[in-house]
């Protein structure tokens, strides 16, 4: 295989990852909505969060091949960095433009962050308000059920 084609898988590779964040803030934007949500189920949280698993192995498979890749032609390009001039720039734009998007994945996940904790403590707090509501209807039932009993007075024939 020739240099050039080398260097153009890399910027190929380059290219793939910043469409696959591209592709994961939109799947952060989703959850986002989501976690807002409150009539969503937990099945649509987690199916939004296992696509976005994929597309975060799919960026660490890219990542490694990459970095084999460059390893393999890092000698190649240091030598003849004329050659491969446009090349080179293109990826530099390309790397900027990831670390970008990368900046913006990891707020919108830092924010989803914030928004898990505050739906699950809203959960925890209705589920601790439904149990009370229980115990409260257990209690009522337990004491109707103490002065029903049949040596009750109420319930006695006064006519003997």
């Amino acid at each position: 295989m020739e240099n050039m084609d080398y260097v153009i898988m890399l910027r190929e590779s380059l290219e793939k990852k910043a469409d696959i964040l591209r592709v994961l803030q939109i799947r952060n934007k989703e959850q986002a909505e989501i976690l807002q949500n409150p009539n969503t189920t937990p099945d649509d949280l987690e199916k939004n969060m296992n696509m976005k698993s994929e597309l975060i192995d799919r960026i660490i498979m890219l990542d490694d091949g990459f970095e084999q890749l460059f390893n393999r032609v890092k000698d190649i390009l240091d030598e003849d960095r004329e050659t491969y001039a446009d090349e080179i720039r293109l990826m530099q734009d390309l790397i900027r433009r990831i670390a970008d998007l990368t900046a913006d994945v990891e707020a919108s996940e830092y924010k989803n962050k914030e928004y898990a904790k505050t739906r699950f403590a809203n959960i925890k707090k209705d589920i601790r308000e439904i149990k009370r509501s229980g115990d409260v209807v257990t209690s009522y039932y337990k004491n109707m059920m103490a002065r029903t009993r049949a040596g009750d007075p109420a319930f006695l024939d006064k006519k003997k």
